[in-house]
């Protein structure tokens, strides 16, 4: 019986130094946590196009040939508008050939060769896109694969954008730390993320083109977007 009771009172003694500690613990580091978007809108200033050159023949080199010479004016279409021979690539070349089938669904033995020829321009002034579209269409571009525009810097609108962002998540932790009757303290934590210019999705553009040379463009504007999560000590 002496035994029992002394290892209750060591399991009582064990448990009550447990409670204590527990009660003694570090306090909550937790303080207010907020989020905010910024966005700048620019005006781009460079836009790359792929431009096409297709040919087909029945014999290989002839379709080559023809290629090759409609890429050449292509090319001496586009630096005649003022494009650098350094901001012209090409990007793709092919020749395949495609089997001929008759009515019923059988090969005919007969074979058209297809050349097909990418070429990438960076315009510099996107303003010329009209009259650099037009030009090389004329010169022997039978397809363009894309229109992108972007900015050559966007190092000021992205701080510009964070900026924004950081000024939007302070004034509204405030409003919030008010409310809830506190002091806004010291920021503890900061989480930013900037985007690269992307097209903007909503709302008017800021600038547009009227029509340039015969081909009518429109290049809008650029949203760069910054998000921010501030977490603020409270006092």
């Amino acid at each position: 019986m002496r035994i029992g009771r002394i290892i209750s009172l060591i399991l009582l003694a064990g448990l009550t130094l447990t409670a204590c500690a527990s009660q003694s613990g570090p306090a909550d580091q937790s303080g207010l946590s907020v989020s905010a978007t910024g966005s700048v809108y620019l005006v781009p200033d460079v836009v790359e196009i792929d431009l096409g050159v297709q040919t087909q023949s029945s014999v290989v080199g002839s379709a080559v040939a023809n290629n090759n010479r409609l890429a050449g004016a292509v090319m001496a279409a586009v630096t005649g508008q003022g494009v650098a021979i350094g901001d012209i690539q090409t990007t793709y070349f092919s020749v395949s050939p495609q089997q001929k089938f008759d009515d019923s669904g059988s090969p005919t033995g007969e074979v058209t060769y297809w050349v097909d020829n990418t070429i990438h321009i960076k315009l510099r002034q996107p303003d010329k896109l009209g009259d650099v579209l037009q030009s090389a269409i004329a010169a022997g571009a039978n397809s363009v694969q894309g229109v992108n525009y972007s900015v050559s810097d966007p190092g000021q609108a992205q701080a510009e954008a964070r900026q924004k962002a950081i000024d939007a998540a302070q004034a509204r932790a405030h409003l919030l730390a008010s409310a809830a009757g506190a002091t806004l303290g010291e920021p503890i934590n900061i989480n930013a993320y900037v985007g690269l210019p992307g097209p903007r999705t909503s709302g008017a553009a800021l600038a547009e083109q009227g029509p340039i040379g015969s081909v009518p463009i429109s290049p809008g504007s650029l949203e760069v977007q910054a998000q921010v999560t501030i977490t603020y000590a409270l006092k």
